[in-house]
């Protein structure tokens, strides 16, 4: 496997802002984009599975997204979602894996340490194995999945330069090889 893309890229990859707009605001500008369009209007659909303690980066995602014209659920942007969750969250999660076209797990130290990532992740491959499931290893330098081989059996994206701009250079990387370019993996069916 490569090496992980690091925080500091995914942070980086929108520069700043995304049209003008801090990151935090083209997470609002996703949601109002969700309530604004039917589901046919997007290119495509994604779940977002990650760890809370990554919420930061999971806006950098969003936006990232969002401007691949791609609709992202994530389970702090839904308003049916209530905290503590109950079997009705986990419910509605199972539902939106399946309703969503694609499922990246975020796969962070803390996201991979997660019960109920790894949860999302056993729904994932139910619904999506192979070739609508991917992992987007992020970690602070670089990192392995020492103790969790299991996570070599999905697709995972990588970025052909580790500079700190995004350059379409992403790709989706098979176990055997097979390797495609990241926005047309998001926009396949």
């Amino acid at each position: 496997m490569a090496d992980f893309i690091t925080k500091a890229q995914l942070q980086s990859t929108l520069g700043k802002d995304i049209r003008g707009l801090k990151r935090d605001m083209a997470v609002i500008l996703a949601m109002s984009k969700k309530l604004g369009k039917k589901r046919n209007e997007f290119e495509s659909s994604v779940f977002i599975s990650h760890s809370h303690k990554n919420s930061d980066l999971v806006e950098y995602l969003v936006a990232l997204l969002t401007k691949l014209k791609v609709e992202v659920y994530v389970d702090w942007m839904d308003d049916e979602l209530s905290y503590p969750p109950s079997s009705k969250t986990a419910i509605k999660i199972k539902n939106m894996i399946n309703a969503n076209k694609k499922f990246i797990l975020l796969a962070t130290n803390e996201g991979i340490e997660s019960k109920w990532c790894n949860w999302e992740l056993g729904i994932g491959d139910v619904h999506k194995y192979i070739d609508h499931i991917a992992l987007l290893p992020v970690a602070d330098n670089s990192g392995n999945w020492i103790g969790n081989e299991y996570l070599r059996l999905y697709p995972y994206v990588d970025k052909k330069y580790k500079s700190l701009a995004f350059n379409d250079e992403y790709s989706v990387i098979y176990p055997d090889g097979k390797k495609i370019d990241f926005v047309q993996w998001l926009k396949t069916n």
